[in-house]
Parts: structure tokens; C-alpha cells; sequence
């Protein structure tokens, strides 16, 4: 089932996340294939619970080999060394910008099967990550935009 994605300014958006208690519940479960799904056929390369109005720490982020779900995750490291990489978002719509994260991290979290991983990222991926993440602190990219590529002026006139 397709999820509404919530848009800026919606406050929902700006909300920090709780923990997941029972990944394996069938309603969890659900949830998470209708995030997967929704982030597919809105052509996203990451979606977080909060976008979609829930509260949970968890996102969904799609590597091009596999769809991976992240609960309860937590950035262990993030490298010094930082990437420039330009930015969207399904909930802020076609706005683009330009933004820098660590270029490799370390994150720990459960997957879909409640398994515990630790796994290190580097390049796109590490800020696919990083920007998902972001959603469970209610951070959206446009708090860490370095210059606009696209679409500004649809953020100011909010702002405004």
C-alpha cells in the first residue's frame, strides 16, 4: 500500500523519532514493505518513517543491489573526510541543493529480520544514509544546504 508522503513545512517533519520495540510484529512488517513500496514508486532513494507521518526510528534506503531497512539505527563514526553531494527530498519537492557529510561512516542498527549489524558505508550511500537518519532527528537537508542548485525561492517563500 502507497504511503502519503508529508511535505515541508509540515511541523510532523521537524518531530525526533522513538525506538522500534517489536520489529518482527506483523504490523511492523507491514509497514515496512508499504515503505519500501512507497519509496520505490516515488523513484526516492531513501524514505524515513517520519516522512510518511510515523514516529518510529526507521528508514528504508535503496542501494541499487537491495532495498535496506535500518531500525533503531545509531552513526558510531563519521569520517572527517567530507563529500559534497547534491541533495533532494520527496518531502521538500523539487528543491536541489548542494550539501557536505562524512564521506564514510559506521552505523549500527537492526534489519527487517531483527538481526543487529554494524556496518561501515562510504561515498553516495554513506549520504543516502546520513540524510535519512537526519529524519529521525527531525533535520531536514535544507538545515545543511551549502548553496541551492534548484528551487530556492520555494523555500523562502516559505520561510517568509
Amino acid at each position: 500500500m502507497l504511503l502519503n508522503v508529508l511535505t515541508y513545512p509540515n511541523k510532523f517533519l521537524r518531530t525526533k523519532g522513538k525506538a522500534v520495540r517489536n520489529i518482527l510484529d506483523p504490523i511492523m512488517q507491514e509497514f515496512i514493505d508499504n515503505l519500501k513500496e512507497t519509496m520505490l514508486e516515488k523513484d526516492g532513494v531513501g524514505l524515513a518513517a517520519r516522512q510518511v507521518g510515523r514516529d518510529e526510528n526507521i528508514f528504508v534506503v535503496n542501494s541499487g543491489a537491495a532495498i535496506m531497512t535500518f531500525i533503531n539505527p545509531t552513526i558510531l563514526y563519521k569520517s572527517l573526510n567530507k563529500i559534497e553531494f547534491e541533495e533532494g527530498c520527496l518531502s521538500v519537492p523539487k528543491v536541489y541543493g548542494m550539501v557536505k557529510r562524512s564521506k564514510t561512516i559506521l552505523i549500527k542498527y537492526y534489519d527487517e529480520l531483527g538481526q543487529s549489524n554494524i556496518k561501515k558505508f562510504n561515498g553516495l550511500l554513506s549520504v543516502v544514509i546520513q540524510h535519512e537518519n537526519d529524519h529521525n532527528k527531525g533535520i531536514l537537508f535544507i538545515d545543511k544546504v551549502i548553496r541551492y542548485t534548484d528551487n530556492e525561492e520555494l523555500i523562502k517563500d516559505v520561510k517568509e
